[in-house]
């Protein structure tokens, strides 16, 4: 095992705290920056420990959190861990059904939330099934189980007067051990029943570590802006980096706000998913349709050489001509001060990742799972591979196993899932490998590349299996398509659910924002023309049998909100094809010709 510079997360946090470089955390809020100093994280989140051990948190309880991302956040989690306890990160948009079977599972006794209206009814009617319902925010209503923050940290700092309860403190940080839990996510997943990854400090600490020899980070330089929900092991793991490194963080209130956020904080370095690369991509080639003239031609043009131009080689006379006229002003309108930029949780379009690349945003793609705390692998400036999730971290082991399936093992590695002693007997190898489920390889200069999803082969009536996540993939490379989902369990040949990426339409139909209807839009000749050109290129690539023969376009809005997203914004198969089940039946209503 990997000598640990901490013993766990406590530690590592409290001696952050104590760092002169060490600017605080900045939270926003109504449009305005609040700062937290490190003195005064430093003493709430000892004051809510205090607080929460009074008010009977025992060794191994559950907390849940179900908030959005704030430093109000991580001093609950840390609190939660200095007594013992787990947290158990929910999303606010988490069915009721999940929600309540996740903190039974896990036995959540008391639940921290920002505000009583952001939660939806079924889930404000389970709230009495708790001792203790912690609201952040003071403008909430209070339910009868119920305090508020700022009234939980004057309990808190009533109980700091005691010496008896600063050595508790003390003694509570020190006897934290490595291999101790610090939290149970539960996986979103796009079927079946959420599982609870039992993660430990020694889980996050050696992943964090490792990390270090990815990227730097200056404390008294770099600008860390926290974009995703925390609640992600993805996101929450990258704050603990920043912790590590003493840096600046910046929590965001919204994505929606992102890029008038960039420009009010200028971040060096932020941890994304695809989709919001894909929201910037399109933002910045928006720019041509609005301008006129040799302008719009010049930007045309240098849109159209970054999307092909290689990253890794050499720039042409063209591209540094194009970056003092278009690419510059394209990083100034995010805040031009980019370093690092991370992309997980699924693959980004090859396309978009090399405009973006052209243009000088330094985008690093990575692979992992909550399993893995979450990082495997990851792309950095001095080993990078176009098309490869990067090499995996020097801790760990990975290899290739039947079927193709990526496998790993290593201190990162999670011991198995809450309560479920005989799935935790199947995922791994008798040496110790996790099985991902995942499929890839590896090269000869070891960079990992993903193939597929062993877990979500589908099998046609036929016999024959389809990989859907590789299709699906380059089907959602088309400027029109926002999704794809691939159809073909138990049925005669493949089929796909397309959902239409309404500014791409209104591009291709040269239609102003205001006039664009997306119920014309999937009649529109030209639109269908376009998917199907698309699918038939596809299609040459493919066996006969994972050939896309039917196809319906859809043009309902993908959220969260709607059940039809995960968390990390990946479709959830089951609740798709049972919402569009007439589609798909039509799809096979009448025999291929």
């Amino acid at each position: 095992m990997e000598s640990l510079k901490f013993n766990s997360l406590p530690e590592l946090f409290f001696a952050t705290c104590h760092r002169e470089d060490f600017g605080g955390w900045y939270q926003r809020q109504n449009g305005t920056w609040t700062l937290f100093t490190r003195e005064n994280l430093e003493r709430d989140t000892q004051a809510v420990a205090l607080a929460l051990h009074n008010r009977g948190v025992n060794d191994g309880e559950s907390i849940g959190i179900i908030a959005g991302s704030s430093p109000y956040w991580f001093m609950a989690d840390i609190a939660t861990q200095i007594n013992h306890a787990r947290v158990v990160p929910l999303f606010p948009n988490i069915s009721s059904e999940n929600f309540v079977f996740q903190c039974e599972d896990s036995l959540v006794r008391i639940l921290v939330i920002n505000n009583l209206n952001d939660l939806d009814a079924p889930l404000r009617d389970a709230l009495s099934k708790f001792t203790t319902i912690i609201c952040i925010d003071s403008a909430s209503p209070l339910p009868e189980n119920g305090i508020y923050w700022d009234d939980l940290l004057t309990e808190g700092y009533g109980l700091m007067q005691e010496t008896d309860n600063t050595n508790w403190l003390q003694h509570q940080i020190q006897s934290i051990r490595p291999d101790d839990l610090f939290s149970i996510i539960y996986t979103s997943g796009s079927t079946g029943r959420p599982k609870g990854a039992e993660l430990s400090h020694r889980n996050m600490l050696s992943q964090i570590q490792s990390i270090l020899d990815l990227y730097t980070i200056d404390p008294e330089k770099d600008r860390c802006l926290t974009m995703l929900p925390v609640a992600h092991v993805f996101e929450r793991m990258a704050v603990y980096f920043y912790i590590l490194n003493g840096a600046t963080v910046y929590f965001a209130d919204s994505p929606k706000n992102a890029a008038k956020i960039m420009t009010e904080v200028k971040p060096s370095v932020m941890i994304v998913v695809p989709r919001i690369l894909e929201r910037l991509y399109e933002s910045m080639t928006a720019a041509a349709d609005k301008a006129r003239g040799p302008k719009r031609l010049i930007i045309k043009n240098a849109i159209k050489l970054a999307k092909l131009n290689d990253p890794t080689k050499k720039r042409s006379h063209g591209m540094r001509f194009f970056d003092k006229l278009v690419y510059s002003k394209m990083r100034a309108a995010i805040g031009g001060n980019f370093r690092i930029i991370v992309s997980g949780s699924c693959a980004l379009n090859k396309s978009i990742l090399r405009f973006l690349l052209n243009i000088g945003l330094p985008v690093y793609e990575g692979y992992g799972l909550t399993e893995c705390s979450p990082v495997v692998s990851a792309n950095c400036d001095h080993a990078l591979a176009l098309g490869s999730v990067g090499k995996p971290l020097k801790h760990l082991q990975v290899k290739i196993g039947e079927n193709n399936e990526v496998m790993v093992k290593g201190d990162s590695v999670f011991a198995g899932y809450h309560n479920m002693p005989e799935l935790n007997a199947e995922i791994f190898t008798e040496d110790g490998f996790f099985k991902t489920g995942d499929q890839g390889s590896i090269d000869e200069n070891g960079f990992l590349s993903l193939t597929g999803r062993i877990k979500e082969l589908l099998k046609t009536s036929t016999g024959k299996y389809v990989s859907p996540n590789p299709i699906e993939l380059e089907i959602s490379r088309h400027p029109l398509v926002e999704q794809a989902l691939v159809i073909a369990n138990d049925r005669k040949f493949a089929s796909a659910l397309i959902w239409v990426n309404p500014e791409g339409a209104r591009r291709l139909l040269r239609i102003s924002k205001d006039d664009f209807r997306m119920d014309l839009a999937l009649k529109s000749l030209r639109v269908r023309e376009s998917i199907l050109r698309h699918i038939t290129r596809i299609n040459r690539k493919l066996n006969h049998w994972e050939k896309i023969c039917r196809w319906s376009l859809i043009g309902d809005e993908l959220t969260i909100e709607s059940g039809l997203l995960t968390p990390t914004l990946k479709i959830r198969r089951k609740i798709a094809e049972e919402r569009y089940a007439d589609k798909i039946e039509g799809m096979y209503s009448t025999p291929i010709s």
